[in-house]
């Protein structure tokens, strides 16, 4: 038997009776690399002697060495060969002799043939992290930097990693992340894309019959070879032979790489919304030393942290700058590294990858240096088992070098996985609640593939819903509630960018109005928080000839409907058809408010034609009422029933300013329309205005009443018709007369305070049907007819004729004298009225000391102080409505007590009471 150089050893490799291994390693090949997972594969065979006696070297059970851990050791001689009476250790032999490991889970293994007596098998080797790219999953991690995300997904496998990270270039170390999604992807690939991004890059090193991942950031990481390999020297092909492991073929190759890397992305948190804002980006510079090595790499990048992950709002804002500089700084480092780079050929047997050398002997002087190994493949042939065989033994290498003091960084080649459209999740947060939302219009949302959500407030991931119009404090706003589903697209594909795009009807919610029963109704539809049933919806009925248009609240059931009514009972949709126009009604109360004008009008305009508050018919009647108003005072001034110039009109002059704001200013030229000059309420209508109530009607104006009618002005009261006047009572009849009849009761005409005038043209009549006419004056009555008089008086009777004296009577009779008593009614007096004025803030405490000035019905001012109590007493005012007008508080604005709360009524400084 010869020495051998290859060994195998692990748990699961079958052995004899005597302990010895029936698989004997006679070939070894495969490569390492960093970054990469390494793959090695192992012939071996059994020794011949074996075939003699069993059959057990054919019927290796090949389940049981698969996914177990296996080791091939390589003898290492070492360097130099024993010189005796050298000084020191200068005739030392075999330095740095030792063995190298390969360990590694046997992946796969097969039977290759059959060689003689024995039979020849392969083992192929690869590390315990090939296990991570046999799997697929989706999940979410919050709030975790690269190394927990890398010890989170980690822990799930046996296998031993060891950190040797320092975070160059990051204060504080790694920054946490919002939210990383690993999206049906391997936990490999997942995690060698973070790798990548962040500039972490691995190898394994293998000791004690096991293998371990090594991640590092920093180039101390890497260390050196043993002795054996600390200097490797180059020897070209034909050169002098040399009892060492040597370089026989080395290649250096400088590359042209970009020397710029600018990484741009967006934050909704502070976006960029002008170009006077700097860009939201991160850049680094560092070209090589070679012509032409500032070209630019622009690229989107993912340093943007709006606050998304499980704190929301309230977890801290990330640095970046500081952030959007390193990623840079990585990915041109990840070029850079690949511009300086030598291959080599040898015959190491114990050269590792992640490990460093100094080459010597090389014809170019620059290219002995220190070098680190990123890639290395062996190829080694052991000796033939059987003495006598033709195999020899045999090593080649060939490897892949970048300078030790340049960084490496791993290709960014693995590609962030995409999304090819939206995908469902539900809209989640604490029981009990009906929303859960932050500031920034977001929800919590969890997906169906979320194995660890529970449907809670601590699940899931803020998620922003875009609206078709929305921001800048305007636009539509919802808020979709607990238990929603939603559909979640993806900014450009990106995983760990969701946007809600919308909110599908499913079985556990359905669409706002049932279906298919109302498939001709859309719009939208709101429900009461707590689960109450009550809604809000703005809906719009397309059925043919029945089009609605309707804005509803349960509350109060108050709907405004337009078009074709019909009611829209909650869910159900659809009812009972209630007419045809409009319908503003309310179970509560109802305001009609506008500050400038309010028309109300039943004139007729076609399809909605002409200015909306066109009225020409209405002034037109309205002129033609003020002209009637005008006119008949005329007459009635002509004729002596109203003074010159006053009374009805000043009427007439109001009219006509009223009807001159209602008419406005404007040229209807669809840019300055005629509005009131006025805040006006008018009703029109060509047919009629009706107005009734079970209870009082009151109609109150500051100044005139005008009533006008082309035709008749009907009264008809049930009791009695009363009226006050405080100055003028005036009736003016232009034809036909003026008839006051009292079916019963008696008629009593009375000027307490001056005379009374019958005045008609013709015979003047005073007749009592059925009983006296009775005169009486307190001092007299004086008839005259014709220039004769008859006076009666105290004096006595008294006549005066120019004509004759002619008295019939059956008898005459004079007795003596007799007064009789006229019996008259005392007249009351209209006496001033007086007025208590009182001034309080809205807390109820006084407003002493302010001044204050009533005017009264015939403008007589009055003016005044108030005491302390906020209170004074004015008399001396003439019956009517009198104006208060008070002056300036006198005091602090700062005092409390005057603005405590708002007034429940009329503003202090002006309103009105009646004496």
């Amino acid at each position: 038997m010869h020495p051998r150089t290859l060994a195998l050893a692990g748990a699961a490799i079958p052995t004899a009776d005597d302990g010895q291994p029936i698989l004997v390693p006679t070939r070894v090949s495969g490569s390492d690399a960093l970054g990469k997972l390494f793959e090695y594969t192992v012939e071996v065979k059994t020794p011949d002697a074996l075939n003699f006696f069993s059959d057990v070297g054919a019927n290796v059970d090949l389940d049981a060495l698969v996914g177990t851990e296996a080791t091939i050791s390589i003898e290492i001689t070492g360097i130099g060969t024993f010189t005796a009476g050298m000084p020191g250790n200068t005739g030392a032999g075999n330095i740095g002799a030792g063995t190298r490991e390969i360990t590694g889970l046997v992946d796969a293994a097969r039977i290759v043939r059959e060689q003689g007596r024995s039979v020849v098998y392969e083992l192929v080797l690869r590390p315990w992290l090939h296990l991570a790219t046999l799997n697929r999953d989706c999940r979410l991690f919050q709030g975790l930097n690269v190394v927990e995300i890398t010890e989170a997904v980690l822990q799930a496998y046996a296998g031993s990693f060891e950190l040797r990270l320092a975070g160059p270039g990051l204060k504080g170390g790694y920054p946490k992340r919002d939210v990383q999604r690993q999206h049906f992807e391997s936990d490999f690939d997942f995690l060698q894309r973070l790798w990548a991004e962040w500039g972490i890059w691995w190898w394994f090193e293998h000791s004690g019959g096991h293998h371990r991942l090594v991640l590092a950031d920093t180039l101390g990481a890497f260390h050196r070879h043993g002795a054996a390999y600390e200097v490797i020297r180059y020897l070209a092909p034909g050169g002098e032979r040399i009892d060492e492991e040597h370089i026989d073929a080395f290649s250096v190759t400088s590359t042209l790489t970009g020397g710029k890397v600018t990484n741009v992305d967006f934050d909704y948190m502070a976006p960029r919304m002008g170009q006077q804002m700097l860009p939201f980006s991160g850049n680094e510079t560092n070209p090589r030393d070679t012509a032409n090595a500032l070209q630019e790499v622009y690229q989107w990048g993912d340093f943007a942290q709006p606050q998304a992950g499980w704190q929301g709002l309230n977890g801290e804002r990330n640095d970046a700058g500081a952030e959007a500089a390193h990623l840079a700084r990585v990915s041109l480092e990840a070029l850079r590294c690949e511009g300086l780079r030598a291959r080599g050929h040898g015959n190491i047997r114990g050269l590792e990858t992640g490990r460093t050398f100094a080459l010597t002997g090389y014809a170019q002087d620059k290219a002995n240096r220190e070098y680190v190994v990123i890639a290395c493949a062996l190829n080694m042939s052991e000796v033939a088992v059987e003495a006598g065989a033709a195999q020899m033994f045999s090593c080649e290498s060939d490897f892949e070098v970048q300078p030790a003091d340049s960084y490496f960084r791993l290709p960014q080649s693995t590609s962030k996985p995409r999304t090819h459209g939206p995908e469902y999740a539900v809209v989640v947060g604490p029981a009990g609640h009906d929303v859960w939302t932050d500031a920034q219009h977001r929800v919590k949302c969890q997906f169906p593939w979320d194995r660890q959500g529970r449907f809670d407030e601590n699940s899931g991931i803020w998620i922003r819903v875009a609206m078709p119009w929305q921001g800048s404090q305007m636009g539509a706003s919802f808020v979709p509630r607990i238990g929603t589903e939603v559909l979640v697209d993806h900014i450009n594909g990106d995983p760990d960018l969701p946007i809600i795009v919308g909110c599908p009807a499913n079985g556990g919610n359905r669409p706002a109005w049932m279906l298919p029963g109302n498939q001709t109704v859309s719009g939208l539809r709101s429900r009461s928080f707590d689960g109450g049933g009550q809604a809000n919806h703005l809906a719009f009925d397309d059925t043919k000839g029945e089009l609605q248009a309707q804005l509803a609240s349960d509350h109060g059931t108050s709907i405004l409907s337009l078009g074709f009514i019909r009611r829209l009972a909650g869910n159900k949709g659809r009812q009972d058809a209630r007419g045809t126009g409009f319908e503003l009604r309310t179970d509560l109360w109802g305001v009609l408010r506008a500050a400038r004008g309010l028309l109300v009008s039943t004139q007729a305009r076609a399809s909605a034609q002409n200015h909306a508050k066109d009225l020409g018919e209405t002034v037109a009647r309205l002129t033609q009422a003020r002209d009637l108003q005008q006119s008949m005072a005329a007459l009635a001034q002509q004729h002596g029933a109203q003074q010159h110039d006053a009374d009805q009109s000043d009427v007439a002059r109001s009219l006509k300013t009223q009807n001159d704001a209602i008419r406005g200013n404007g040229a209807a030229d669809g840019r300055d329309f005629p509005e009131f000059a006025a805040p006006h309420l008018l009703l029109a209508s060509p047919a009629g205005i009706e107005m009734t109530t079970a209870g009082s009607t009151h109609i109150a104006s500051d100044e005139n009443l005008a009533l006008t009618t082309g035709g008749h002005v009907g009264v008809a009261a049930g009791k009695s018709f009363v009226a006050s006047i405080s100055n003028l009572f005036s009736v003016f009849v232009h034809k036909l007369g003026i008839m006051l009849i009292a079916a019963s009761g008696k008629v009593r005409i009375e000027a307490q305070d001056d005379r009374i005038e019958l005045i008609a043209k013709k015979t003047l009549e005073l007749i009592s049907t059925t009983d006296w006419i009775e005169l009486k004056a307190k001092h007299g009555i004086r008839l005259n007819g014709g220039g004769t008089e008859l006076e009666i008086s105290p004096q006595g009777l008294l006549g005066f004729t120019n004509g004759q004296h002619h008295v019939h009577a059956a008898t005459h009779s004079t007795d003596g004298p007799q007064a009789k008593g006229g019996g008259f009614p005392a007249a009351p007096q209209s006496l001033p009225g007086q007025l208590e004025v009182l001034r309080r803030y809205a807390s109820g405490s006084p407003v002493g000391g302010s001044d204050f000035k009533v005017t009264d019905s015939l403008g007589a001012v009055h003016r005044g102080t108030l005491d302390a109590n906020g209170r004074a007493v004015v008399s001396g005012l003439q019956p009517g409505a009198v104006n208060v007008a008070f002056g300036k508080d006198p005091h602090d604005p700062w005092v409390i007590g005057s603005f405590q709360r708002p007034a429940a009524w009329q503003p202090a400084d002006l309103f009105e009471h009646t004496a």
